[in-house]
């Protein structure tokens, strides 16, 4: 919902040239190069569908002469329809269920000759199956062609509301099957809604399963297929191999051994587990009693998404677990965490076998139960439990007095103090109290934007200091010289004799100081015993370079909660959105510039935005990124709300890449980098962004992409249906309507690759009708033109571009595919790599210079470019009445 940047898509002044700098990690191209220059597309990919985020009040009908017959549908009739639906490219991916569910949905339309289906330029709202009789087709006024029995039209309003591109008339007495988008994607959403939980269920009910990680248990979600068995028919057979799991879902199962009944099973039961994991022959015969519906798991799948050691993966899973559950080894890295994982040797013990001898001393190794249960004298310890973790700690030097020993089958991971020691970089009680202190960097907002390693040298140069109650830490004025985290006890602000607030454990003070030059604004001193870790001002710039310096001082510029809406000065317009507008204003008191969105109250009205407005800026408030544009504020008054953002000088990454042209290896893979932090900041506050694309990307006077325009992100609680992006970008689960996760972003990021070094999307590049666009992306006929620019970056398109969304991975996966071996993260992060391409910043002196003196208000400024947009919905507010309070947060 709007554009942060001093280039935007309409009403733009001029953009200066660019200037093209070779980049210092941009390998010389030995790979095939085109023989003359691509010619990128020049047009820029149309707005996002944003169907059911916007107008929620249809008042448009089609069909509006028919008269509808509601009544069963014959045999016959259901066979019609159901071959129709079959062959278009919506319905032939859609399970027997899904197809039954929507043929249900499908109303019948009786129309008398001449009749209007609908007229071009209305919003589409139905899709149609001619049943009898002929329709004509006619686009400005002309017609195009003529439709009779069995063909289809329309079928784009069963994704969204955009506006028809023909007229349909009847043009005799016609039946027509109809389906609205409303009644298509309720059944879809049904039954992939029951599917999915059904599906979660079997997951749950399975024990090996149990320590699977949310992820994991995606994959396994999409792996699941159904199977139905009629009465007397053999599911599996004694002997035979086993590499299947089944879960029942409806029916009753009964086993026999030899011929001999063992037991009979119902829905709920499984069979086939040690089959999965050990691809073991089959114990039993397995047979269905009357019509069984089944759910499985194939061993050959999960390899493929999981790997070739499942069994390991099970171990590795109850590793992370029990680790988490020692409140010593808890505090540990993730990367930590993993290092000692691979380290640990894993042993199987039976039933009252000795794990560990008395004698041993407690603190030379640690012992994780990953399955069964240990015994020391009467006390027992099972599954997940940590056996030696606080002696380590301790270093102690005590032996244990008595065995440990296994009560049953147990499998231990065996962790050597000395390994566990080299993995993490030191002892572990040193290693754990930096990691704490780590943490807490990690929250301050100033610091959270610093690459880890900088993180961990700051960590080495904190001083720990103990003040005595009462004792003044520092007063109101004093030069500021030392960044403070409270490590125990407590310390209280003051403003003046004014008590501010209590600082407690964990929290920190003094933070702006250790860049900004300021004096301290607020007297801080110690209520009871308080013993602080500090970092002088003089230690933290020693550790940083100049370029980090200048960012973390952006970010302070970009944290000012004190500026008001007075203090700013309009300077020029940026751009026009549906909503609003974006200006270019500069802060008289600071002396910065930034960006102001206004957003209209009669539009918000008048569009029922509400709730998207404010998940835009409650999204905005949870990102901090140096590569995502930064929510300085929000404001409002009587005729608008405002959301003060980040400035970005430069381009967008479009007009970028028309002047690089094809990229090369390293180029991508500097902007795909780039964008896995982007998303991998996004993902794990579970925020799907559903628009990435070129022109939603600024690349910044340092060469650096940062993402803008939020409108159409969400955050994920499950899984979403809406259908939302811009077609060419979109990932085909979301036009399937089956529902989609973070994935769909990754899908994009594909898209975005294959662009860079081919010059184009790999789907429906010259198509202009977004259905064809559609189909071609669930076609997915993947080829390459023979110029690409690139041909080592193939497997992880390949992989980013995977009709199943869990077959992409996670950006923490992808982070770890071989074509990224090498990349510096933390570098990247830090904006210490030479990028491929740097615009040229714009100045804005003049035109600032020429607002000054011509001195109208902002508001004069921002009603000026309302009233040349000449809203002509404002009357569709006029009998609305807005929610109650709803903009009190901003």
């Amino acid at each position: 919902m709007g554009c942060f940047s001093s280039k935007s898509k309409s009403n733009l002044e001029s953009t200066k040239p660019v200037e093209i700098q070779k980049s210092n990690i941009v390998a010389p191209l030995t790979e095939i190069q085109p023989s003359k220059p691509i010619e990128r597309n020049p047009n820029k990919h149309k707005n996002p569908n944003t169907e059911s985020l916007l107008i929620k009040e249809k008042s448009v009908q089609e069909a509006k002469t028919a008269e509808i017959i509601t009544r069963e549908k014959t045999t016959k009739e259901y066979e019609q329809i159901s071959t129709s639906l079959s062959a278009h490219f919506l319905f032939n991916s859609l399970s027997s269920e899904s197809i039954a569910s929507v043929i249900e949905e499908i109303k019948l339309y009786n129309m008398g000759p001449k009749e209007i289906v609908f007229t071009q330029g209305s919003p589409g709202m139905n899709f149609y199956i001619i049943s009898q009789g002929r329709c004509e087709v006619i686009v400005n006024s002309k017609t195009k062609k003529l439709m009779s029995k069995g063909e289809q039209f329309g079928e784009l309003a069963l994704l969204h509301d955009s506006p028809r591109t023909a007229t349909v008339v009847t043009v005799e007495k016609t039946a027509l099957w109809v389906l609205s988008r409303e009644a298509f994607s309720s059944a879809i959403q049904s039954i992939n809604n029951r599917k999915y939980e059904e599906n979660k269920q079997f997951i749950a009910n399975i024990p090996t399963f149990n320590n699977f990680s949310s992820s994991q248990k995606d994959i396994l979600l999409s792996m699941i297929a159904t199977h139905e068995f009629n009465d007397g028919q053999k599911i599996v057979t004694e002997g035979d191999p086993g590499n299947v799991l089944y879960f029942i879902k409806k029916g009753t199962v009964v086993c026999t051994k030899s011929g001999q009944e063992i037991r009979k099973l119902s829905p709920g039961d499984f069979f086939g587990e040690q089959a999965l994991l050990y691809n073991t022959q089959r114990t039993a015969t397995v047979t269905a009693i009357g019509k069984v519906t089944l759910l499985s798991l194939g061993r050959d799948d999960l390899t493929v998404a999981l790997g070739s050691h499942l069994q390991q993966i099970i171990y590795r899973n109850s590793q992370r677990i029990a680790i988490e559950k020692s409140k010593v080894l808890k505090v540990l890295t993730k990367s930590q965490v993993e290092g000692i994982i691979d380290t640990m040797e894993i042993a199987c013990y039976k039933a009252g076998q000795i794990v560990v001898g008395r004698g041993s001393q407690k603190s030379k190794k640690v012992y994780f139960v990953l399955k069964g249960t240990l015994r020391f004298g009467s006390k027992t310890q099972g599954l997940y439990t940590c056996i030696g973790d606080d002696d380590t700690q301790k270093n102690s030097s005590e032996a244990w007095e008595d065995n440990w020993i296994a009560d049953v089958d147990s499998d231990i991971a065996i962790l050597e103090k000395d390994d566990l020691e080299q993995v993490i970089g030191g002892h572990l009680g040193k290693i754990a109290s930096q990691n704490e202190v780590l943490s807490v960097l990690r929250r301050v907002q100033l610091l959270r934007s610093l690459p880890i390693q900088k993180l961990e040298n700051l960590v080495c140069a904190l001083k720990i200091y103990e003040y005595k109650d009462g004792q003044i830490i520092f007063k109101e004025g004093d030069i500021g010289d030392a960044f403070y985290i409270v490590k125990e006890g407590q310390v209280e602000i003051f403003k003046g004799d004014v008590s501010i607030r209590i600082i407690t454990r964990h929290d920190f003070f003094g933070d702006r100081s250790i860049i900004q030059n300021e004096n301290r604004t607020a007297t801080v001193v110690s209520r009871g015993k308080a013993v602080c870790w500090s970092l002088s001002k003089k230690d933290f710039l020693s550790m940083i370079d100049e370029g980090i310096r200048k960012q973390l001082t952006k970010r302070i510029e970009l944290q000012n909660d004190q500026c008001q809406i007075s203090d700013l000065i309009a300077v020029k317009l940026l751009g026009r959105g549906m909503f609003g507008n974006v200006l270019l204003t500069y802060n008289i008191q600071t002396k910065v510039y930034y960006a102001l969105k206004t957003v209209q109250r009669n539009k918000i009205t008048a569009f029922d935005i509400y709730d998207n407005l404010l998940l835009e800026r409650k999204i905005l408030l949870q990102v901090d990124h140096p590569l995502i544009i930064k929510l300085v504020k929000t404001f409002k008054d009587e005729f608008r709300v405002y959301f003060l953002m980040e400035f970005v000088q430069g381009i967008d990454l479009f007009d970028a890449l028309r002047e690089l042209g094809l990229l090369n290896n390293e180029s991508a893979r500097f902007y795909i980098a780039c964008l896995m932090l982007i998303f991998e900041h996004l993902h794990e506050r579970s925020i799907i962004y559903r628009d990435l694309k070129p022109e939603n990307i600024m690349i910044d006077p340092e060469g650096y992409p940062k993402l803008i325009d939020f409108g159409t992100s969400k955050i994920l609680k499950q899984r979403t249906f809406t259908m939302v992006g811009t077609p060419h970008y979109m990932a085909p689960e979301i036009i399937k309507g089956t529902g989609y996760t973070l994935a769909a972003d990754i899908w994009s990021i594909g898209i975005m690759l294959y662009e860079f070094v081919c010059g184009c999307v790999p789907f429906g590049e010259n198509e202009e009708e977004t259905f064809k666009i559609y189909s071609n992306i669930l076609e997915r006929n993947l080829k390459y033109p023979n110029y690409m620019s690139s041909t080592r970056c193939k497997p992880i398109i390949e992989k980013l571009l995977d009709p199943n969304p869990v077959m992409r991975g996670t950006i923490e996966s992808l982070k770890e595919h071989s074509w990224l071996n090498g990349v510096s993260w933390d570098a990247l992060l830090g904006k210490q790599l030479k990028p491929p391409y740097v615009p040229k910043a714009d100045n804005f002196t003049s035109t600032l210079q020429k607002a000054i003196r011509v001195n109208r208000s902002l508001a004069d400024i921002v009603q000026h470019y309302e009233m040349e947009e000449n809203f002509n919905d404002a009357g569709k507010s006029a009998n609305k009445i807005p929610p109650s309070n709803w903009d009190d947060e901003f």
